[in-house]
């Protein structure tokens, strides 16, 4: 079996604070995801955001990366949500 990819915690410093989600957002849309949005990632009071057409590939995700705790993966409503940078992907 293959090694996981690791998710960190934090993005590197100097980087966007969703620049460690990045690979996640782009290996769901290499698998047939979509935007829902004519941009990658907005920002609201909240934080940052990706917002996806599809139901996220949960499995598909969890077979290729691993993820901190910090990292909340939610199957019922389709998120995946950083508790560290308040950056959240979902499905919207």
């Amino acid at each position: 079996m293959a090694e996981k990819i690791k998710i960190a915690p934090l993005p590197s410093v100097g980087e966007p604070e969703y620049a460690h989600l990045q690979p996640v957002v782009d290996f769901l849309l290499e698998h047939g995801n979509k935007l829902s949005n004519s941009f990658l990632w907005g920002s609201n009071r909240t934080g940052y955001f990706c917002h996806l057409q599809n139901d996220i590939d949960i499995d598909g995700l969890r077979s290729i990366f691993d993820f901190p705790d910090s990292i909340k993966i939610n199957e019922k409503s389709h998120t995946i949500d950083c508790q560290n940078t308040y950056t959240v992907i979902k499905k919207a």
